[in-house]
């Protein structure tokens, strides 16, 4: 079994101060996809071809992590 590497962010949006908790993780400590286990409620996961980013599903802007 591989073990993966797994953290936690903590959400903010500048705009309405919506918070949350996030956990994330990535299949070894040498792969650059991450991917979210789990995203809060009020927000959401984008993935683009360059980026990935946390947003507010209310005011649909990137929040701080």
């Amino acid at each position: 079994m591989i073990t993966r590497d797994h953290w936690i962010e903590n959400l903010r949006c500048p705009q309405c101060g919506k918070t949350g908790t996030a956990e994330l993780s990535m299949p070894d400590s040498q792969s650059w996809s991450v991917r979210p286990d789990s995203v809060p409620s009020g927000f959401k996961f984008v993935e683009s071809e360059n980026s990935k980013n946390f947003y507010c599903a209310f005011c649909d802007r990137p929040v701080d992590a």
